[in-house]
């Protein structure tokens, strides 16, 4: 129901500003669940896949450029696209952008369908503290009139489901006898193995002003670091842009 209301790579481009979100509030919630129950079974670091693999960046609720993505390089369909190419998708797929319901709810349906081949890492508005004012939380009231300070809201589902998002995922390369790691941000100061990774428990969430312990800073330098802004820069550095409060849990890492 979801893929054929939702999956239009030519005719989603022209989505209206205005337009409606239809879909009920218990589908939502329906849908959020069964993606929730398959995401929480598949482990925090997603291991063995194999390219060709087509990743993708932060969407930010921009559904008409995902639509576009989908036409120009052909998204998951039952062709031969979907028996030939792995989805990596990097996080943040709600908030600035006018169409967070229309991204998220796609990419939970196509979850739903192709639970191997599709892969939903977390991203760092993939946490309720931060989408509940950037965008998403906004447009979950307006758009299905709801109050997102009830625990039995949408906003509220998803954000639940996000706390079950895994957090890494390795692309094992032959070809070129290595592995390339998928996150959403970076490694940051604490990353040493993926051991570390693995180890951290879900449901997981996230406070950028109260890191406390190892587990808490793996996960900030996961969603948060940023590369360093000249390839001269070496090594692990204070990142002072997201962290001008110098509480020195945000870092910017060298291309060492």
């Amino acid at each position: 129901m979801f893929l054929k209301a939702l999956y239009n790579p030519k005719e989603g481009q022209k989505i209206s500003p205005s337009a409606a979100f239809t879909f009920k509030k218990e589908q939502i919630i329906d849908l959020a669940s069964e993606c929730q129950s398959i995401v929480a079974n598949q482990p925090m670091v997603i291991k063995g896949m194999k390219p060709p693999i087509k990743i993708f960046g932060n969407i930010h609720g921009d559904y008409v450029d995902l639509m576009r993505f989908f036409d120009i390089w052909k998204g998951p369909n039952e062709s031969v696209d979907i028996q030939s190419f792995d989805y990596v998708f990097l996080g943040n797929y709600v908030d600035r952008g006018a169409f967070s319901l229309e991204v998220i709810c796609l990419l939970m349906a196509l979850k739903l369908k192709y639970p191997k081949q599709i892969v939903l890492l977390r991203g760092n508005h993939e946490d309720r503290a931060v989408n509940r004012h950037l965008g998403f939380g906004k447009e979950c009231a307006t758009r299905l009139g709801e109050d997102i300070n009830d625990p039995n809201s949408v906003f509220a589902r998803i954000n639940t489901l996000f706390d079950y998002l895994p957090l890494a995922a390795i692309i094992e390369d032959k070809t070129i006898k290595h592995s390339v790691m998928c996150v959403h941000a970076g490694i940051g100061s604490s990353i040493s193995k993926l051991e570390d990774i693995e180890r951290i428990n879900r449901p997981l969430s996230i406070s950028l002003g109260d890191v406390t312990n190892a587990t808490q800073q793996m996960v900030i330098d996961l969603l948060w670091s940023d590369p360093t802004a000249t390839e001269d820069a070496m090594g692990i550095v204070a990142n002072t842009t997201r962290d001008p409060q110098k509480q020195n849990n945000i870092m910017m890492y060298g291309p060492d």
